[in-house]
């Protein structure tokens, strides 16, 4: 018994005291717009929401229109584009690094500063390599077998996998492969210990074009930003119900004797749905009185607070 105790101290030393079991806070989702599909670590897909930390493995794929950024650390981040997908096959669960990023299809912008902890390796079925630091958008189309790489700032050495022939990108530069395809295959020569090289042809460096330039631009990216904000706030105006003029009690606006049932829980409790079988959620009733209160307030019970309470307040005539 005496070990037992011992024991179950030390457990909550580790989770309470000192936090050495806290839970990693990368990667994470720090920005998401459009359609984006996301797949668990169990393979199932789910719906991705800012701030969530992903966790063991993910899948993340972009729709028309969609893009998501993705912070890996404090050093590194990558938003992938529409139309495009990524894996992050191995998260580890005691400190979140990610050391592979998959490109699948599709684009990513990848913005690395100086001063990372561990080695992340950027992959495609066309491309192996470290992260370099700077500001880069890497690309691949599994149907052409063309991979391209293209340095907004910073300089890198770009290659197919395994390849000698290397290409030195420096800002304001891009570099393209092209692969061969048999069927629905990439081809490939195998050498000695299994070590793959895609056959294919690195081409020359070139410049950015103008439009290129523009589109990854600081300017660009802060109008584009004006821009999601200006929609997020436009649609967050469209839910919200419009003013009843005859309406005294607000937040929510009710009129006078009817009554609100809303779900009262504390911050941590799950927000999704109203949990009514703990014992910290309750159903409240109040209703609206001559001074523009919510006022009178009853607990709700059984089933008439399953039907009346849910996450969001529910404003009808009173039930009596």
């Amino acid at each position: 018994m005496k070990t037992l105790s011992a024991a179950l101290a030390f457990a909550g030393f580790a989770f309470c005291g000192v936090g050495v079991l806290a839970a990693p806070k990368y990667p994470v989702v720090v920005e998401l717009h459009g359609p984006v599909e996301w797949t668990n670590k169990g393979g199932e897909s789910g719906r991705l929401k800012p701030k969530q930390v992903l966790i063991e493995k993910a899948g993340l794929q972009t729709g028309e229109g969609g893009d998501l950024v993705v912070q890996l650390d404090a050093h590194r981040e990558f938003r992938l584009l529409p139309k495009s997908q990524v894996q992050l096959p191995a998260i580890s669960w005691e400190t979140g690094e990610a050391p592979v990023v998959i490109l699948k299809s599709g684009s990513l912008r990848w913005r690395e500063t100086p001063g990372r902890k561990y080695n992340i390796a950027l992959r495609s079925d066309l491309f192996e390599f470290i992260s370099p630091v700077g500001d880069f958008v890497f690309s691949y189309d599994p149907k052409t077998a063309v991979a391209e790489a293209k340095a907004v700032e910073g300089s890198m050495e770009f290659s197919a996998m395994n390849a000698e022939d290397v290409a030195l990108l420096t800002a304001g530069q891009k570099v393209v492969f092209q692969g061969v395809r048999e069927g629905e295959d990439i081809v490939y020569d195998v050498l000695l210990k299994g070590k793959k090289i895609p056959r294919g042809k690195l081409g020359l460096v070139e410049p950015l074009s103008a439009e290129e330039k523009r589109r990854y631009s600081k300017a660009e990216a802060e109008k584009q930003a004006r821009t999601r904000r200006k929609k997020a706030a436009a649609e967050k105006k469209a839910s919200e119900p419009a003013p009843d003029p005859k309406a005294i009690c607000q937040k929510p606006q009710g009129r006078l004797n009817q009554c609100v049932w809303l779900c009262e829980q504390n911050p941590k409790t799950e927000k999704k749905r109203c949990r009514l079988e703990l014992p910290e959620v309750r159903c409240l009733r109040r209703r609206c009185n001559a001074n523009g209160e919510w006022a009178e307030e009853s607990v709700m019970t059984g089933e008439k607070a399953q039907a009346l309470c849910g996450v969001q307040p529910l404003v009808k005539d009173c039930d009596y």
